[in-house]
Order: C-alpha cells, then sequence, then structure tokens
C-alpha cells in the first residue's frame, strides 16, 4: 500500500487542475468541432470522422488501462496521450481528405478521451487515500468547460470558424502542462497476466458496465449533431453555446447533490433515475424548436450525465478493488465511448442526414433499453448483497 506524498489540497488542485485544462478541450471537441469539420468536409463524413475516434479507443483504453495497473501509475500516461492529442491536431492542416481527417482523429481523439478513465480512475485513488470527493474535484472541469465554452463561441462569432481550430491547439498545449502536474499516487501493480479484464469476473459487474454504457452513449446524437441542428433552427453561435452551458450548470450543480442522493438512495436507483432523464430529454431534442424545450431538454443533463457518471464512479469505489480499478474503467470506457458511442455517432449521423428527429429518436430508445436493464441490475445487485450480509448499505 502506497503512503501518499502529497495533502489533500495539493492533490485537490492538481487534479482539478488537470480537469480544468482537459475540460477546456472537450469544449471545443464536443459542442463546436463538429462546425469546425463541417466547413472542411462533407456532412456525410463528419460523423465517420468523429466516429473513428471512439472506435480508435478500443486501441487505446485496453492498452492504457492495462499498462496502468500493470505498472501502478497513471501520470506517464496521462503525458502521453496528451502529446498525442497536439501533435494530432497540428497534423490536420496538412490534409485535406476525409480519411486523413478520419485517421488522425481517430487517433487524435481516441487519445484525448482515453484520459478519462485513467484521470477519473486517480481521483478515485486519492479519494481512497486521502479522502477527496470526486464531485468536487470534479465539478472544476464543468466550470472550465462553460467558460471555454463562452469565450470560444465569443471568438467564433467575432473572428469565424477558424477560432475553433486555434483555441483546440492552445488548449491541447495547456492540457500536455496539466497532465505533468497531476499526483503521482500509485496503486500495487497487478501482475496478472491480463487485468484488463478481471474485472468481469466481479458479481454483477457484466450487467453494470452494459447498463451504464448504454445510458451515456445516448449521448452520442447530441455530441455529434445538436449544434448542427440548432444552427439549422436559425439560433446564433452565441445562442448555441448558452444552450451548452445550461446543460454544463446544472450538471454542476448535480455534482454538488449527487453525492447526498447515493448515500441516501445507492448508485442503482440513481442509474434508473438517469435513464427515464434520457427517455424524456432525447424526445424534447427529437422534436422541440423552441428556446424554451430546448432549455429545458439542456436541464436534464444533470440526470442523464451527471447523476449516472456519480452513480458509476460510486459504484465502482465500492465494489471494484484498486489494483483493478484502471481496467474496470476502462472496460467500461471501451464499450461506452469507443463501441457503442462510435456505432451510434455513425448511425445517428445517417439518420440525421434524413431527418434530425430520427437521431434523437434513436437515443431516446437507448434510454428505454437503458432503464429496463437498470432495473434487472438493481433486482440482482440487492439480492447479491442480502445474501452476503443481511444488513448492507444502499446498492
Amino acid at each position: 500500500m502506497q503512503t501518499p506524498s502529497y495533502g489533500y489540497r495539493a492533490a485537490h488542485w492538481r487534479l482539478s487542475g488537470y480537469y480544468v485544462a482537459f475540460f477546456s478541450v472537450y469544449a471545443i471537441t464536443i459542442p463546436l468541432w463538429p462546425r469546425w469539420l463541417e466547413g472542411q468536409l462533407p456532412l456525410e463524413f463528419v460523423g465517420v470522422v468523429l466516429g473513428g475516434a471512439y472506435w480508435g479507443k478500443l486501441l487505446f483504453v485496453p492498452a492504457t488501462s492495462w499498462i496502468a495497473d500493470r505498472i501502478g501509475r497513471r501520470r506517464p500516461l496521462l503525458v502521453a496521450l496528451a502529446l498525442i492529442l497536439l501533435g494530432g491536431v497540428l497534423l490536420l492542416p496538412l490534409f485535406d481528405h476525409w480519411i486523413f481527417y478520419a485517421l488522425i482523429w481517430g487517433i487524435a481523439g481516441a487519445a484525448l478521451s482515453s484520459g478519462v478513465p485513467l484521470s477519473d480512475g486517480l481521483t478515485m485513488r486519492a479519494s481512497q487515500l486521502l479522502g477527496i470527493e470526486f464531485g468536487k474535484t470534479r465539478k472544476w472541469g464543468s466550470i472550465s468547460f462553460i467558460v471555454a465554452t463562452l469565450l470560444v463561441g465569443f471568438c467564433v462569432d467575432r473572428f469565424g470558424l477558424d477560432a475553433i481550430y486555434v483555441a483546440l491547439v492552445v488548449t491541447s498545449c495547456q492540457l500536455v502542462g496539466a497532465a505533468f502536474w497531476v499526483p503521482g499516487l500509485q496503486t500495487r501493480p497487478n501482475k496478472a497476466g491480463v487485468p484488463f479484464f478481471k474485472p468481469l469476473v466481479l458479481p454483477n459487474f457484466p450487467l453494470f458496465v452494459l447498463t451504464v454504457s448504454l445510458l451515456m452513449s445516448s449521448h452520442a446524437a447530441l455530441y455529434g449533431f445538436s449544434a448542427i441542428h440548432w444552427k439549422a433552427l436559425g439560433y446564433s453561435n452565441t445562442t448555441i453555446t448558452l444552450l451548452w452551458v445550461l446543460g454544463v450548470v446544472a450538471e454542476i450543480c448535480m455534482f454538488n447533490l449527487s453525492g447526498r442522493l447515493i448515500g441516501r438512495f445507492g448508485a442503482m436507483p440513481m442509474i434508473s433515475l438517469a435513464a427515464l432523464g434520457g427517455v424524456v430529454r432525447w424526445t424534447l431534442l427529437a422534436w422541440g424548436t423552441s428556446l424554451p424545450v430546448l432549455g429545458l431538454a439542456q436541464l436534464l443533463h444533470a440526470f442523464t450525465f451527471a447523476l449516472l457518471y456519480m452513480a458509476l464512479i460510486g459504484y465502482m469505489t465500492k465494489r471494484v478493488p484498486p489494483d483493478i480499478s484502471a481496467s474496470a474503467q476502462g472496460l467500461y470506457d471501451s464499450l461506452s465511448m469507443g463501441i457503442f458511442f462510435g456505432f451510434l455517432t455513425m448511425l445517428a449521423g445517417y439518420l440525421f442526414g434524413i431527418d434530425p428527429a430520427y437521431s434523437f429518436l434513436l437515443m431516446t430508445g437507448c434510454s428505454v433499453i437503458g432503464f429496463g436493464l437498470s432495473l434487472v441490475l438493481l433486482v440482482r445487485v440487492r439480492r447479491f448483497e442480502r445474501e452476503q450480509s443481511p444488513v448492507s448499505a444502499p446498492s
């Protein structure tokens, strides 16, 4: 067991600094990057390029998660991933064919998003060793998302779409620096031959990871095509930016509340509640065109993302051993933000070309299925824990 060389405050702010840098990049790649790609490529290839990053994670996440559990360290991997992102972004202007964009962004985008399971695993470790509250550390990333989205959205209105690319270069450089600064906390190295798949033997973990992955990947149409859809409805870049900000404000509020909700009711019921939020949200986005309806849908980000993600963290912190935590995070991320997200982004892009409503109704269907799976998971987890102990904490 490692003796922490960092105090609570130092570890909290170093991790918060990484989240600030990381989500400054995400503030560009999620709401704005599709619009920049639309200016470089035919619309039918935008979904392919975006989906390439999610498919690329099928290589990056298992590899980095395996290495992290084998060596017991995450900081060197976060640095390497940030450097790959920066290199890919710098290469893009040298090419003009969608195939090269798909290959380059497939690598760079995969490197970016592969930092999520590693950094979250590091924060989970800090919570175990130092008592850091995950939500209060992670919320600084959401705050930076708001600031960066507003700033870059203003620059786009003033200077055009090229401001998106310039901002991505700048924030990628910041991410490299922040990755060097994260705490060097360690776990006991796992010398097992293939630790990446070990979490699958944990009770109910396969069903859990399938459920939360399907629900999280239901954001595919939102991330890939909402900005394009809202622009086509006649909304300005500023309004589109504010819609994204509204969702992130709701996310921050839920991060502050979720710890008490999960402590009171358990993680499993919160997953079901997040699924119901998705059914309502994606249906509203499919048919809604007025600003109040779109705003209400964005407020539901508190449930579809923040509450779901904190329930995920709560489940893993309680039920996954530290020496395979990176692998557990990696399995979830590979399925959610890799296989499911990649497939749904491409399918949503195809449906979007037919009718934008179809792409969001596809996400509604995912949430309905996810809700059913969450109820099965709730029953199975509670039955298992009753069998293990007559008195147990909320699930």
